[in-house]
């Protein structure tokens, strides 16, 4: 024991008392290596006094535990403890919920035999346990805990482990298990724990280190080369959902289309075009859409998948509610904000019904909301939303990517509202998660560069502001990102800059970047391309073209009209500018 921390000497030593005094129930001890464990404890008590099992010396064909097994392991001596150990194994060979069933199902079974048994188990299967086999837990007298982890394990969260919690937690410890059955494997490849383990980065990347990514992706390869080629199967769609979704993840997104339209199309050719699970391919393809930032371009994909779970009354399943999520986004940035709103504030009466107010998935929402109020000019409100899903999050001890959104829209908020300090706090945050979490290199950051170029331009400080608009500029070259939303608004502000500096030329190349990927996304009709149009015709009457300043100002204010009618401030704004330019012909 003298390598092993002081605190697992005390667990030790406190398990070894328990093992003295008490001589009947269950008994649980967590541990990496519990061969270590249970060696240490038959040394100190010695064997005699110990009947052992470890699961790991079964063979599948053994079967799943019943409660004879139990039985006859007590049997075996007058020994009053009985050690089952890995108990984790029993998981991977019949998978973890048939078997958390089936040991809360023998609680009863295993007390009536009448001696002490003590249950050895990875971290992660405690989890589990803890939270799924409420009957069998809730009987069990201690459980111990020993830090048996490879350093280097230790290393994979940027986030301390203690400040998670729920799924998060579970998810994570997951996580951790799957990653070290892979590497203790032998170098076999297993396509399966592969692609679970894959799931469990998938659902938990924004607590684990950067670092990881390039664990997964030699995952990822793998499992992709097992699929190329493969006649697909209906019951290999989720395993493509999961492939297709880790490129996204590894922000590799054009490699995700070809699995989701391989799943779209056995889907189709199995169950047809009108199956609710047709509509679950056409929810998971638009993960691709979202990750591009080509909202107008899944759209068609979005409506099917609203009609499909409309018609076979799955609106708010979990994939229902995510493609009205998606479509209430699309509102929004088609400056249709009551229809957003609606679909808001519907899924949000949905889940306080279902789930109480406290629930942290109401989150999103609230941060939607707010993200609406805040397109209406109601800063106040927006704030109050924003603030409302920071609050729980952080009582749900989330503390990674999702409050990544939260952070750069209260820095928006802030900073329209004329509060640079606290716009700067919030969008540093953001920062520090993205660079933490995603790396130095990830997509996230051009946003991120713009609001802070935003900043520095409200402190009239164009040298910083184009500082941080070059860097967006430069990230947007590296990760091949040129005809994104994100892009054109860097390009729509890196115009607004170089105006401002009188380089009128250069600012018309920047503008007529952004107009080309607007009008592709939103349409000519839409509030963003009218603005974009407006600051064309701005710069080319200062550079003297004034016909075609006159062009993109007529542009600009049909979009007006399109969207406000035919009274509004943005109409008075360009009929007052269009006086000016009369006399064009």
């Amino acid at each position: 024991m003298g390598n092993d921390t002081r605190k697992n000497e005390e667990q030790m030593e406190m398990l070894l008392m328990t093992l003295g005094e008490v001589s009947h129930g269950i008994c649980l001890f967590q541990s990496e290596n519990q061969i270590k464990r249970v060696s240490m404890i038959q040394e100190r008590i010695g064997k005699e006094k110990v009947i052992a099992h470890n699961i790991a010396d079964d063979n599948e064909e053994t079967g799943m535990v019943n409660s004879q097994d139990f039985r006859r392991w007590a049997s075996q001596s007058d020994a009053k403890v009985i050690i089952v150990y890995n108990i984790q194994i029993l998981g991977i060979r019949f998978g973890d919920d048939a078997v958390i069933e089936k040991l809360n199902f023998m609680r009863d079974q295993i007390l009536a035999i009448g001696k002490l048994f003590v249950f050895g188990m990875s971290p992660y299967f405690h989890l589990l346990l803890s939270r799924n086999a409420r009957d069998l837990y809730s009987c069990i007298l201690y459980h111990f805990t020993f830090q048996d982890s490879d350093k280097a394990m230790d290393r994979i969260y940027d986030f301390d482990r203690e400040e998670l919690s729920g799924d998060d937690a579970l998810e994570s410890a997951r996580y951790q298990e799957m990653k070290e059955r892979i590497q203790n494997h032998g170098g076999k490849k297993d396509i399966s724990m592969y692609l679970a383990c894959i799931e469990s980065w998938d659902s938990v990347r924004g607590y684990l280190s950067n670092q990881e990514t390039e664990f997964v992706r030699g995952l990822v390869e793998d499992a992709e080369q097992e699929y190329i080629g493969k006649e697909i199967e209906l019951e290999d769609v989720e395993k493509l959902w999961i492939l297709a979704g880790a490129w996204i993840g590894l922000e590799e997104a054009e490699k995700s289309v070809p699995w989701y339209t391989k799943a779209l199309s056995t889907v189709k050719s199995v169950l047809g075009e009108e199956h609710p699970m047709y509509a679950d391919a056409l929810a998971e393809y638009l993960n691709y859409f979202w990750s591009v930032q080509n909202l107008m371009a899944g759209e068609k994909v979005c409506d099917q998948a609203i009609q499909i779970y409309h018609d076979r009354n799955k609106k708010y399943s979990d994939k229902g509610r995510s493609v009205l999520l998606w479509k209430a986004v699309v509102y929004r940035v088609q400056s249709k904000y009551a229809e957003a709103l609606d679909i808001y504030e519907d899924l949000l009466n949905y889940q306080i019904g279902k789930y109480g107010e406290k629930y942290y998935g109401n989150a999103s929402l609230h941060n939607n909301i707010g993200r609406v109020y805040k397109a209406q000019g109601d800063l106040s409100k927006a704030l109050k939303q924003y603030e409302r899903a920071e609050e729980l999050l952080r009582n749900a001890g989330k503390r990674g990517g999702e409050l990544l959104g939260i952070y750069q829209n209260m820095c928006i908020a802030y900073l329209d509202s004329g509060n640079g300090k606290e716009a700067w706090k919030y969008i540093k945050k953001a920062k520090r998660i993205t660079e933490d979490v995603y790396g130095a290199d990830s997509i996230r950051l051009i946003q991120i560069y713009n609001s802070m170029a935003g900043i520095w331009r409200a402190r009239e400080r164009l040298d910083r502001e184009s500082e941080y608009l070059q860097k967006a500029l430069d990230l947007i070259k590296k990760t091949h990102m040129e005809e994104s939303e994100s892009a054109a608004y860097i390009y729509h502000n890196m115009g607004n800059s170089l105006s401002v500096g009188r380089y009128m030329q250069d600012a018309a190349v920047f503008y007529r970047h952004a107009i080309a990927i607007r009008e592709k996304i939103y349409g000519e009709k839409n509030e963003m391309t009218a603005i974009s149009y407006e600051q064309l015709a701005y710069v080319l009457y200062i550079s003297s073209n004034k016909k075609e300043a006159k062009y993109y100002a007529d542009k600009a204010r049909n979009a007006y009209i399109s969207l406000y009618g035919s009274r509004n401030e943005h109409l008075e704004r360009m009929d007052d500018y269009l006086k000016s330019l009369q006399n064009i012909v």
